[in-house]
């Protein structure tokens, strides 16, 4: 379950490494961060995610979409009053959006395609 609680941080070392250390806080909310494969993933100057799985050493997936996906489950989970129905008008503005695009649907994608 994703938090909007933030947890402090310093860097510090292990051994000849460096290291982040969290407060426990963090671990207790969120044991899958205690043990385990992690991976960060830098997204820009001061921001980075880090993610707690069994693909830590795969890389599988996209980590801003898998981040953002559980955020809004936690987050709809918590305010099922916004969640509604799409509406007529909801799939007049999708038309309106996409109007022009050209869709070949016997189109192989490539299994190494990356949106832009």
């Amino acid at each position: 379950m994703a938090s909007s609680r933030g947890y402090s941080g310093k860097p510090t070392t292990s051994g000849n490494s460096k290291a982040l250390r969290f407060e426990s806080a963090l671990f207790k909310a969120h044991p899958e961060f205690a043990r385990g494969e992690l991976v960060a993933h830098v997204l820009g100057p001061g921001t980075m995610l880090v993610k707690a799985t069994p693909d830590a050493r795969t890389g599988e997936g996209d980590p801003v979409l898998d981040a953002y996906l559980s955020f809004l489950e936690t987050h709809l989970a918590a305010h099922p009053e916004e969640i509604r129905p799409m509406t007529a008008a909801d799939v007049r503005g999708l038309d309106q959006l996409l109007a022009g695009v050209v869709v070949d649907r016997d189109e192989e994608i490539p299994e190494e395609f990356e949106l832009p």
